[in-house]
């Protein structure tokens, strides 16, 4: 009778201990409320800056950012027929000529001073350094008619960026007509602009020889060397101070 009485207290327990569980899962449901979903939150990733497209330059102005020179990727041919164009077939022969001349001044000059200098040389030497002043002389002069031309150049190019703006304004009309002849312009220009500056180097190159050649009469051929530079270089100084 007691054993009966133990186990009807133990199954007793048992269903109160299930019961007891089921209520406490039914109250932990309960507290979210049902339809919405916990969502966990990322950093958004940065997207990159988009680049602007650059604007289309509409004026027929060159982009000061990039003034590409058209005369790099030009033949030799290319550059002698467009300064024959522009110069003259007899002034681009001319040129090459006392091209040459400076460029061959300048060796000599430079296998001159290689050697000794003595008073016995003066003579010599004081006809070099005049030879070699007036090939200087001669080639720039003779750039006299390029700088004249690459400025009327630069004129015809505002002209044209005038009358392209103009026709702009009126509806575009014979704008593509302009810009290619504002392209040509700028090549013309940019093969004489390129032409002078290496031919001025040429020339600074010789003058530089020619002065070497000048402090070497004056210090290596005695009193008569001497002489000649110190009154060649207060010839200059008054040249100069009669510019200013």
């Amino acid at each position: 009778m007691i054993e009966c009485t133990l186990l009807t207290l133990l199954l007793a327990g048992i269903i109160l201990v299930s019961v007891l569980n089921r209520g406490s899962r039914s109250s932990s449901r309960s507290r979210t409320r049902p339809g919405r979903q916990i969502v966990q939150h990322r950093p958004a990733r940065s997207r990159p800056a988009r680049s602007r497209p650059a604007r289309k330059n509409t004026s027929g102005r060159p982009d000061r950012q990039s003034s590409p020179n058209r005369a790099a990727g030009l033949s030799e041919a290319q550059v002698r027929a467009i300064l024959e164009r522009a110069l003259g077939a007899v002034w681009e022969a001319d040129q090459q000529r006392i091209r040459a001349q400076v460029r061959e001044q300048e060796r000599r000059v430079a296998a001159r001073l290689r050697q000794g200098q003595r008073e016995l040389d003066f003579a010599e030497l004081r006809a070099l350094h005049e030879k070699s002043r007036q090939t200087a002389d001669l080639a720039y002069a003779s750039l006299d008619a390029a700088r004249a031309t690459e400025q009327a150049i630069s004129e015809n190019i505002r002209k044209t960026r005038q009358a392209i703006e103009a026709a702009q304004s009126r509806g575009g009309r014979n704008v593509t007509a302009m810009r290619g002849a504002l392209e040509a312009l700028y090549l013309d220009r940019d093969v004489i602009r390129a032409h002078r500056d290496r031919y001025i180097q040429d020339v600074q190159r010789l003058n530089q020889e020619t002065g070497n050649l000048r402090d070497s009469i004056g210090a290596n051929c005695g009193a008569p060397g001497r002489r000649w530079h110190d009154a060649l270089m207060k010839r200059t100084k008054a040249r100069k101070e009669g510019r200013l």
